[in-house]
C-alpha cells in the first residue's frame, strides 16, 4: 500500500481540495470520501482513520478529499450534484434534513450496516440521522459547548464556576471590580455569537420551543424570544464583553483568556485543541448557567456525521466504511486525537479533565441541540449571523435584532 498527496483544483467555484489517495491494490472502482478539515490535529486524525480502513480493505482504492471548513460548507451541495462522491462529512440537524429533501442523499438499505450502527452508537446520535423512518449515515463526532475559564484567576478572586444566572452575574461583577472583562466573543464570522442566542433561548424557553423557532414556525417577535434575550442585551450594555473581540475570529479570544484580560469564554470543546500545552492546565470548564429552573437542561452538542451521497458509484464500499466506523476502535481513536467525543457506546472513561467534564455534561443533558446554523432553516442562517454581529455593537438594539430575524423568517416563508 502506498500513500501519496497532491493538491488538485476542483472545478467548483474557487474550492481547493487536497486528496489523500490510498492505493492498496488495483481496483476497478475507487471509494471517494469527502471530509471537512478545521484543524491540523483533525487532519492528522482523519488520515490515520483512512489508513486504518485501507489496511483492512486492501481491495479498495480510497480517494479521501480534504476541504477547508468554510469552503466545504459553502460548496457541499454543488459538489454532491456534480461529483460521484460515495461518502461525505456533514452535520446532523436541519442541514441533514434539507440535503435529504433535495435528493442529495440516499438512505442506508443494508441490514448488516443498520444492525452494526444500532449496536455501537448512542440512541440520541442515531436518532439525529433519521428522516421519515430512514437512516442516512453514521455518527462520527460530537462535542459540548460551555464556558472555558481561567482557573488561577478565579481562585485568586475566590470565585467558583456559577451554576445559575444570579451566581453568574455575581462572578461577572467581581471580575469587573478586579479590572477583568467578564467575557469575549470573536464574532467576525457570526456563529460564535449564535451560541449566546441558542443558550439564552434554550435555558429560558426549552428545547422544544427552540426547535420551533429556528424552523421558522414561531415569529421572532414572540415575547418569549425578547424575554430570553434581554439578559444578553443587559450584559452588552454593562460592558461584560471585550469590545475589540467582536470583530475578531473565534480563536483570537483565547489569548485574552490566557492573559487574564477576560475571565471566561463561551466556546465549543474544539477550543481546547488551541490551548498551549504549558497553559492547558490553567483552563477549566463549566456549563452555561441555569436561567429558569423549571426548564429541563438542554446542551449544545453539534453532531458530525458521514452521509451517503445519492450519486455515489461504490455503494458496497460505502457500506463497508459505515460498518468500520461502528465496529472498529479506530473511530474512538480518531475522536481522542481530534479532541472530539465519540458517539459510540464503548468508549473508555475520559482521563483528561476537560474531556471528562464535557462527557459528563452531555450524559446528564435532557436534550441536545446541534447549534444555530445546523438547527435553523437554511435561509435564516446568514441573515441571523449578520443581525447578531450588528447587535453586538452599540447601541445593542434588541428590537432591531428581532425585526431583522423576523424579516428573514417571513422572506423565507413566501
Amino acid at each position: 500500500m502506498t500513500v501519496s498527496r497532491r493538491t488538485a483544483l476542483v472545478r467548483l467555484a474557487t474550492l481547493w481540495a487536497t486528496p489523500l489517495v490510498v492505493r492498496a491494490a488495483d481496483s476497478p472502482r475507487a471509494l471517494v470520501v469527502d471530509f471537512m478539515i478545521s484543524s491540523g490535529r483533525q487532519r492528522t486524525a482523519w488520515a490515520q482513520l483512512i489508513n486504518t480502513f485501507a489496511t483492512l480493505n486492501p481491495d479498495l482504492t480510497i480517494v479521501a478529499n480534504e476541504f477547508p471548513q468554510e469552503d466545504y460548507k459553502r460548496h457541499f451541495a454543488t459538489r454532491l450534484v456534480r461529483e460521484p462522491v460515495d461518502l461525505a462529512f456533514w452535520f446532523a440537524g436541519a442541514r441533514l434534513r434539507e440535503a435529504v429533501r433535495r435528493g442529495l442523499l440516499r438512505p442506508i438499505d443494508n441490514r448488516d450496516t443498520l444492525q452494526a450502527l444500532g449496536v455501537r452508537f448512542t440512541p440520541a446520535s442515531l436518532d439525529a440521522l433519521q428522516h421519515e423512518g430512514k437512516a442516512y449515515g453514521a455518527p462520527v463526532s460530537f462535542y459540548p459547548w460551555g464556558f472555558f475559564y481561567h482557573r488561577p484567576l478565579f481562585a485568586s478572586l475566590g470565585l467558583k464556576p456559577p451554576a445559575d444566572w444570579s451566581a453568574f452575574l455575581a462572578v461577572s461583577a467581581k471580575l469587573r471590580a478586579a479590572g477583568v472583562i467578564p467575557t469575549a466573543v470573536g464574532a467576525r464570522n457570526g456563529w460564535p455569537a449564535a451560541a449566546w442566542f441558542d443558550y439564552f433561548n434554550l435555558r429560558t424557553n426549552g428545547i422544544g420551543f427552540h426547535r420551533q423557532l429556528l424552523a421558522g414556525e414561531v415569529p421572532f417577535g414572540d415575547p418569549r424570544v425578547q424575554g430570553a434575550l434581554t439578559p444578553w442585551r443587559e450584559m452588552l450594555r454593562r460592558g461584560d464583553f471585550l469590545a475589540e473581540s467582536v470583530t475578531e475570529d473565534w480563536d483570537a479570544c483565547l489569548p485574552h483568556l490566557y492573559r487574564k484580560a477576560v475571565g471566561m469564554v463561551l466556546l465549543g470543546a474544539f477550543a481546547a485543541s488551541k490551548f498551549p500545552p504549558q497553559l492547558a492546565a490553567e483552563i477549566g470548564f463549566f456549563p452555561f448557567p441555569q436561567l429558569n429552573p423549571q426548564v429541563p437542561r438542554a446542551e449544545e452538542a453539534p453532531l458530525d456525521v458521514v452521509v451517503l451521497p445519492a450519486r455515489g458509484h461504490n455503494p458496497d464500499g460505502a457500506q463497508r466504511f459505515l460498518r468500520f466506523l461502528a465496529q472498529h476502535e479506530a473511530l474512538n481513536v480518531f475522536n481522542r486525537e481530534s479532541g472530539m467525543l465519540s458517539p459510540r457506546t464503548d468508549t473508555a472513561a475520559e482521563r483528561e479533565p476537560l474531556r471528562r467534564a464535557g462527557r459528563d455534561l452531555l450524559d446528564q443533558a435532557r436534550g441536545l441541540a446541534f447549534f444555530f446554523d445546523r438547527d435553523a432553516r437554511a435561509d435564516l442562517v446568514e441573515p441571523a449571523f449578520a443581525a447578531m454581529r450588528e447587535f453586538l455593537l452599540p447601541p445593542h438594539d434588541l428590537n432591531r435584532l428581532l425585526q431583522r430575524l423576523e424579516t428573514a423568517r417571513r422572506a423565507g416563508s413566501t
